[in-house]
């Protein structure tokens, strides 16, 4: 290499080096936590052990927390890159992973509770308190579509369709780029549900609501109850096939809906909790590959 090439490479080198020293390695699957965090509005990711440590934070700890408060973050998959889909009270961002670089981020209504990608790089968000599900293109463009009680929803890949949750579990068709109701399922128990994400095991969805959670079968489309502990806020599941939630806990000075835990479940009994003292968990995930839903890199 003749000192020319040399010294071009080293300003390349220079220019990139604190790009890739800021770039965070994506830890192993169930390897971690991803946790909507209303104590300070951030989304953490943590290792799975009481006073855990942080591995990823958006906003990264060293900055102020966020000014939206955060209801959902799921690990998704776009373009075969991993990114952080979060929603907020009022906002719906798709977070890159490696650099926390924000992909897209739309207004939502206020009552956000979960949010979906799309194939085509869309978003969803269900939104309870307006009674909608809205299909985003930009910030500007959207379409709304009713749906009481909205709180849930998870593509479902194989099939190309989305459910969503709210007064029912109802099925859309996903083509062109517009939603189109195919069917609903009434709900056991409640007229009403919280949570929608798939199980890692298998073709079915959890779904929550205050009386329940359960296992809804996409081949059969039958609801079969798993745990009758009250008022689940999410649902995901280990490696192992154990099944970990948030549940309220009733803290000092939190709100009814937040817990400082993720709890491992068998039935109605809580086996193990995972607590994070000063943290007011909504919604809570292990971090895994979501075949059901995104098509993952080789």
């Amino acid at each position: 290499m003749n000192r020319r090439a040399f010294t071009l490479l080293c300003l390349f080198i220079g220019l990139i080096g604190p790009a890739f020293s800021q770039m965070i390695t994506e830890p192993q699957e169930f390897g971690a936590i991803l946790v909507a965090d209303q104590a300070d509005s951030r989304i953490r990711l943590l290792t799975p052990e009481n006073d855990p440590q942080t591995l990823w934070a958006f906003p990264p700890e060293s900055e102020k927390g966020d000014q939206f408060k955060p209801t959902d973050a799921k690990r998704v998959v776009f373009e075969g890159v991993t990114h952080i889909l979060a929603a907020y009270h009022g906002r719906v961002r798709l977070i890159r992973f490696h650099d926390r670089k924000v992909i897209k981020d739309f207004p939502s209504l206020p009552s956000c509770h979960s949010a979906e990608l799309l194939p085509d790089g869309n978003l969803v968000t269900v939104n309870s308190h307006a009674g909608k599900l809205r299909l985003h293109v930009s910030a500007e463009q959207y379409t709304d579509h009713e749906l009481l009680f909205a709180h849930g929803v998870s593509w479902d890949r194989a099939h190309n369709q989305l459910w969503a949750l709210g007064d029912a579990l109802y099925l859309y068709r996903y083509e062109n780029g517009r939603l189109a109701l195919q069917d609903q399922f009434p709900l056991p128990l409640a007229k009403s549900g919280h949570d929608l994400f798939p199980l890692h095991e298998g073709e079915a969805l959890f779904v929550s609501n205050t009386p329940a959670l359960f296992r809804f079968s996409i081949e059969t489309k039958e609801f079969e109850t798993i745990s009758t502990i009250l008022g689940i806020k999410s649902a995901s599941q280990a490696q192992d096939g154990s099944i970990w939630v948030t549940e309220p806990k009733q803290i000092p000075g939190a709100e009814d809906w937040q817990t400082d835990s993720v709890a491992q479940i068998q039935g109605d009994r809580i086996q193990k909790r995972l607590i994070r003292s000063g943290s007011r968990y909504y919604k809570a995930r292990w971090w895994q590959k979501v075949v059901f839903s995104y098509e993952e890199s080789r």
